[in-house]
């Protein structure tokens, strides 16, 4: 009886066509195990998936340039958490404490930080950009520094007798077709 099946075409197209249906079953789930083993030996050489995101500073400049200039250094000192090498966010946080803070205390503190954790040319940059704002070089959020307040006065302008009467506005004609 086996004999006679295996020389039937009918027999011959069902174990070709059983073949084909349980290699497509199981190529999906080979095909996913084969490629997350390769993605695990290739990403093992790559330091990508080891670097923390770039700190999103958009956040605290929108925050200090409208005048929110506490929550906008509380919000850098929190990057400065996660990223303690990023010499912007070192900028921001000496800008801010030096300019509209006007607190050396505190802008002198995350320099001392900053020497802690940075390499040579990161601590010659930061005190570099503390002294161009202690000696007024560089204005970090001008807008925001304290000002004296004065009182706006205007000296009234007298119309000449000659032009007075000129630039009065012009009579408006009446309507020759007005509305019914």
């Amino acid at each position: 009886m086996i004999a006679e099946l295996s020389q039937s075409p009918l027999a011959a197209f069902l174990v070709v066509f059983a073949v084909l249906i349980a290699a497509m079953v199981l190529a999906v789930p080979a095909t996913h195990w084969v490629s997350q083993r390769m993605a695990n030996v290739l990403s093992f050489f790559s330091l990508e998936k080891f670097r923390r995101p770039p700190p999103l500073l958009s956040k605290g400049d929108a925050l200090a340039m409208q005048g929110q200039v506490y929550p906008a250094f509380n919000l850098f000192r929190r990057f400065l958490n996660y990223h303690p090498t990023d010499l912007d966010v070192y900028f921001r946080l000496i800008d801010l404490a030096f300019g509209p803070m006007q607190d050396p205390g505190l802008g002198d503190a995350i320099i001392a930080f900053g020497v802690k954790k940075l390499d040579k040319r990161g601590r010659r940059v930061i005190k570099e950009r503390r002294n161009a704002i202690v000696l007024g070089e560089l204005y970090p959020l001008k807008h925001l520094a304290w000002r004296d307040e004065t009182a706006y006065s205007h000296k009234k302008v007298e119309v000449p007798k000659a032009l007075r009467g000129q630039f009065k506005p012009k009579e408006e004609k009446e309507d020759p077709w007005p509305e019914a």
